[in-house]
């Protein structure tokens, strides 16, 4: 114990006096998840977050990189750490020490740490009191751990999307005359051929993108099947013959910008020209009207899901002048 309280307070002791953390290192998606039981909790750990999200091929939500409790000085930089174990295990005993009796009482608990040790930095530590209940916990935890990954991913995201600023005259534009606002990054072009349908998109390139925003006049109902097809009525129109491939795609309940949504993530193609890769979707209604924003993306051979969480950040700028 003594060991590791020196470890501990001597790296939160450089980090502090220094004049400003040292910037995280590695992937903005990868976990470093330290823990002595990976054989135990990796079922577990995959289905909380290595989830598989199609962009034509698989991808896991965040990829996870498993090292034992006893190298968490060589991952102090990361983005993204977990450590998992339990309350008598080093480092984890020293950096919960003062919860040791809540979790006893409880069997385990769930904690979270921001930048402790590097800029941008999330940190998660999960205890219980014995190995047995490590899946128990985590079963418990689950929405929590992937919501608190998903939250900081979609505010890295963000944060580099739009580091050099925004095209404001672009976005002021979509203020005066559809009384919705999006920050449009640079190097997007608004196309507003089909306006009068209620139907305008932005495009970029280098990789291809493109954000559509939809309204009806009227609510419809939020069912996913409705509204995949419904999507289905819109590209074939507007996209020139673009569907969603439904066995690649998935739907779920949220809350976007706190309106109640249906978030569609899955996979487009256009049988005509032969290309296809990911979209992502939020469909809700507000003041009697339906919406349907959508970002979608066409980088041939390439990783595609870096892209995607950062059309994802785009469209979450989406609000209404009445917000503002």
């Amino acid at each position: 114990m003594k060991r590791w309280s020196l470890i501990i307070f001597t790296v939160l002791l450089i980090v502090n006096c220094a004049p400003e953390l040292p910037p995280t290192i590695g992937r903005p998606r990868k976990i470093v998840l330290l823990t002595n039981y990976q054989s135990i909790i990796k079922e577990q750990i995959k289905s909380i977050l290595e989830q598989e999200i199609y962009t034509v091929q698989p991808e896991p939500e965040f990829l996870v990189r498993y090292e034992p409790l006893e190298k968490f000085n060589a991952f102090v930089k990361f983005h993204l750490i977990f450590l998992v174990g339990t309350i008598s295990e080093e480092p984890i005993a020293t950096l919960i020490n003062q919860k040791n009796e809540q979790i006893k009482n409880d069997t385990f608990g769930l904690f979270s740490l921001s930048e402790p040790w590097a800029k941008n930095q999330k940190v998660l530590v999960f205890a219980t009191t014995k190995p047995e209940f490590l899946n128990q916990g985590l079963k418990r935890y689950a929405p929590r751990i992937r919501k608190t990954f998903q939250d900081y991913l979609l505010a890295y995201m963000t944060h580099i999307t739009y580091e050099r600023g925004y095209d404001k005259k672009m976005t002021k534009q979509l203020i005066d005359k559809y009384n919705y606002s999006l920050k449009v990054p640079y190097g997007f072009k608004l196309n507003t051929k089909y306006e009068a349908d209620n139907f305008i998109y932005l495009v970029a390139h280098n990789p291809d993108r493109s954000i559509f925003l939809y309204s009806d006049p009227q609510e419809i109902s939020l069912d996913p099947l409705h509204l995949i097809a419904y999507r289905d009525s819109l590209t074939k129109y507007f996209y020139d013959g673009d569907f969603v491939y439904k066995p690649f795609t998935r739907a779920e309940t949220t809350l976007f910008n706190g309106i109640l949504a249906i978030k569609l993530i899955g996979v487009w193609q256009n049988e005509i020209e032969n290309i296809g890769g990911p979209f992502i979707a939020y469909c809700f209604n507000y003041n009697q009207r339906f919406y349907f924003i959508d970002g979608s993306l066409f980088n041939p051979g390439k990783r595609k899901l870096d892209n995607l969480n950062q059309l994802d950040a785009i469209l979450r700028t989406f609000t209404f002048t009445t917000d503002l």
